[in-house]
């Protein structure tokens, strides 16, 4: 009897119920975000808004914006990751997020410039460049095993391939 009332009272650790797909939504809307950010900074009203309040001011105005946007995102998919399950700790994933991302994407147009590819006669390569790079980070923060191990492989790859290219040229 007394063995019965204890394993009543032990409480149950709660179990995601897919985390994979909660990750692999957190990579798809951060990836979106991040080509949509760079395709409205370099085109539309935002070009108009900064000929009068000036560049810095929107692009810091647009990255306070991604930061939220993408911290919120965190918020609501708290469980696709073990960095986004506390505001605290979700700060610092929002961060990683994107100095990750900036870094790869910064990585890729300096390797597609090497071999004679324009970045900024394509902005749009760019644009994309930057929301695959964010998304694969996102990827390998994401709580799922597979899509952690997909992303770091997809990262790796990116890295590997890029620096062989370079070597040979």
């Amino acid at each position: 009897m007394a063995e019965q009332s204890t394993a009543r009272l032990a409480p149950t650790a709660r179990r995601v119920a897919n985390p994979g797909r909660l990750t692999v939504g957190q990579m798809a809307v951060v990836g979106t975000a991040a080509a949509l950010f760079l395709r409205g900074t370099t085109s539309g009203p935002w070009v108009l808004f900064a000929l009068f309040v000036g560049v810095h001011a929107v692009l810091l105005a647009g990255v306070a914006a991604l930061l939220t946007v993408t911290y919120l995102l965190g918020t609501l998919t708290r469980h696709g990751s073990r960095l986004t399950e506390s505001p605290g700790i979700r700060c610092g994933w929002t961060l990683l997020v994107w100095a990750g991302g900036a870094a790869l994407v910064g990585y890729g147009r300096a390797a597609l410039g090497h071999l004679g590819f324009d970045p900024d006669q394509h902005p749009e390569a760019g644009h994309w460049l930057l929301g695959l790079g964010a998304a694969l980070v996102v990827g390998v923060f994401g709580r799922s095993r597979q899509v952690r191990i997909v992303s770091g492989a997809l990262i790796a790859l990116f890295v590997v391939v890029t620096a062989a290219l370079r070597a040979l040229d």
